[in-house]
């Protein structure tokens, strides 16, 4: 195949050809074409190109990815900011609960990214200026998103936790809540743990990273604990839980 082989850790080969992306499309492809149609005028998500059985062509977006979580506390604002916008764009999508790859997650408020984590973003001079991988996109409430975004870009890094995660859920207009966190890091958990795409991140430790970060939310230490936390958040997971779209799309996506 011509074009540039884009390489980060994708499951998935992609291609850059030009200005535009060349990579596998699933069957919930023509869905999330409608919604990255309805984004085109923010101009931050890719652009629909064309479709057929097996591959689908996006438009490129230019930038760095975020592949290490930006520290500077303007770009964690505009972080939120940008996720806000994408959610509230999507308000006119949110009673089309059919052809996503994942099940509506109750109460549905937006349609979410479902992957909203600095490696799915392309910053210009630390400003995110687009985020790509879609593939995940399903309706659901905004604090999917929300929770997932605390973890990548707040969690992942050593200092400051506290004041940095009020800064993003303060600029994105949401009270942050300890249970939905501990709740995504769970699905996050169980999906690594059960599902067979994920046998590498099993066999490099991402369970036990994730069980650490649990127990930084539980007791302000970043260390493992028992399963009585994760059992508890699993008695709060959302029944219709279909799968998790998290952990599986990074540079090589875009």
């Amino acid at each position: 195949m011509d074009g540039e082989l884009l390489t980060g850790g994708g499951l998935n080969q992609v291609f850059r050809v030009g200005d535009a992306v060349r990579r596998p499309a699933g069957p919930w492809a023509p869905r999330v074409h409608d919604l990255l149609r309805r984004l085109a005028p923010l101009g931050i998500a890719p652009v629909p190109l064309g479709l057929d059985a097996e591959h689908e062509l996006l438009s490129y977006l230019p930038g760095d990815v975020g592949h290490v979580p930006p520290s500077s506390d303007a770009t964690l604002i505009e972080s939120a900011v940008l996720l806000r916008r994408l959610h509230d764009a999507t308000a006119p999508l949110v009673g089309e609960l059919n052809g996503w790859q994942f099940a509506a997650r109750e109460p549905v408020e937006v349609v979410l990214h479902g992957d909203f984590a600095p490696y799915n973003i392309v910053f210009a001079d630390g400003r995110p200026t687009g985020v790509f991988d879609w593939d995940g996109a399903h309706p659901g409430p905004r604090w999917w998103d929300v929770s997932w975004a605390i973890i990548q870009f707040v969690l992942a890094l050593p200092d400051d936790r506290e004041r940095r995660t009020r800064l993003f859920c303060e600029a994105y207009g949401i009270e942050y809540d300890r249970e939905h966190v501990l709740i995504r890091l769970d699905d996050m958990i169980q999906t690594i743990r059960e599902h067979p795409a994920f046998v590498l991140q099993r066999a490099e430790g991402h369970v036990d990273y994730y069980l650490g970060l649990v127990g930084l939310v539980c007791v302000g230490t970043c260390r493992p604990i028992g399963l009585n936390v994760i059992l508890w958040t699993r008695s709060h997971r959302n029944p219709g839980r279909a799968g998790s779209p998290a952990a599986r799309s990074r540079a090589s996506r875009r």
